[in-house]
């Protein structure tokens, strides 16, 4: 990855509105019918780069049949860094609502947004103009009456976070990637990636879940990190799909990296009534290591974003699947726009730029360039360049 040098990825369920809430979809409706509760929980994924990354949260909202109701006014500025491996926020607790339909919601983000970055400088995180009355989020809750519906909003803010060069230094703009989930109706995959000739865990290793769409191209579901004893759990996986884990192992730093050929596993297809699943594997380390890197143009204007996907073909139980084995998000200078990937094994891959495109009227648009291939040489750069 390029580290601190991440760009925000507008997911494709989420639509940006011209002015800092998040707001999750359309509005709801009531069935008239006595009323429900509803706790908001929040947390994030892993990201490398930053010591600390602070988001003024003031209130949370659900659009009702009248209007937006207040779910929760936290009102505090929140470390996003500290809500991952298991720790969360609670935003709203218990919150009282009328029974019915409910698909918008909103985060009202407010002032004093920072990020602190790996050197320990810390820089203002702007919240740019377009944000100022919220972010959008589609959502498709039903709030039974005599019960309490339990949501989990994940502020990913490895892809929400975008840096624009300005000379020697850089602006960092927040564009918030969010997703909301009914726990309910959610499941899980754990288990624990070791060394294949030793044995030995492998801590702070990234690991994706990742579904297929019908063309057959992966699509990333959910991202989390090995812990200490090489253990992770990819939760919120919404049941109804099929999910497949996907590894390259890279650990260490600076003198002391190593990495791994890739490896997924088989599909695990999450319903209501097997909702957990488990899969371990041991991976072998790789000492022939090179990078790919390039440009994209042309250049993301300030209400676009890019990420760009690091692909290659794996081969699973039931046959081979093309997975995302790294992501990034691109930099943006003056005049260019780049991405790169290192300490990557040697071999066949191929990479992919998505653009997500914030429309004037709050919806997203999302376009791709074509993949192009790459192939990986030891202690060498490949140069692939990407176009929209």
């Amino acid at each position: 990855m390029l580290r601190w040098r991440t760009t925000l990825l507008l997911a494709a369920t989420l639509v940006v509105t011209l002015g800092g809430m998040l707001i999750l979809g359309c509005g709801g409706s009531s069935s008239g019918s006595g009323s429900g509760t509803m706790t908001v929980h929040l947390v994030d994924g892993p990201i490398s780069g930053y010591q600390e990354i602070n988001v003024n949260i003031q209130t949370v909202q659900i659009a009702g049949n009248g209007g937006w109701i207040t779910l929760g006014a936290p009102n505090k500025t929140l470390n996003l860094l500290n809500l991952v491996g298991g720790v969360d926020e609670t935003l709203a607790a218990g919150a009282t609502l009328p029974a019915g339909h409910y698909g918008q919601m909103r985060l009202i983000l407010g002032p004093g947004n920072t990020v602190k970055l790996a050197d320990g400088t810390v820089h203002d995180l702007t919240v740019p103009s377009g944000l100022q009355t919220g972010i959008k989020l589609i959502v498709n809750f039903e709030v039974a009456a005599g019960t309490t519906k339990d949501v989990w909003i994940d502020f990913d803010a490895a892809h929400s976070i975008q840096v624009v060069q300005a000379g020697m230094s850089g602006q960092y703009l927040l564009r918030p990637t969010v997703w909301a989930y009914d726990k309910l109706v959610t499941g899980s995959i754990r288990g624990t990636l070791t060394d294949a000739a030793t044995s030995a865990a492998l801590a702070g290793v990234m690991v994706h879940a990742e579904t297929l769409d019908g063309s057959g191209n992966a699509v990333l579901a959910r991202s989390t990190v090995t812990d200490a004893a090489g253990a992770y759990t990819l939760d919120l996986l919404p049941v109804g799909a099929t999910y497949f884990v996907v590894s390259q192992p890279v650990t260490g730093s600076a003198l002391t990296l190593k990495a791994y050929d890739a490896k997924a596993s088989d599909g695990f297809a999450l319903t209501a009534t097997a909702p957990m699943f488990t899969y371990s594997a041991a991976f072998t380390a790789n000492a022939a290591l090179g990078g790919v890197g390039g440009g994209l143009t042309p250049v993301a204007t300030s209400s676009q974003s890019d990420r760009v996907n690091l692909l290659q073909s794996l081969t699973t139980p039931s046959g081979s699947h093309t997975f995302i084995v790294q992501t990034t998000m691109a930099t943006v200078g003056t005049t260019t726009e780049t991405y790169g990937f290192t300490t990557i094994p040697v071999g066949a891959y191929s990479v992919q730029a998505l653009r997500f495109t914030a429309n004037p009227d709050g919806t997203t648009t999302q376009s791709t360039s074509a993949v192009q291939t790459a192939t990986v040489t030891s202690s060498a750069t490949a140069t692939v360049n990407l176009g929209f």
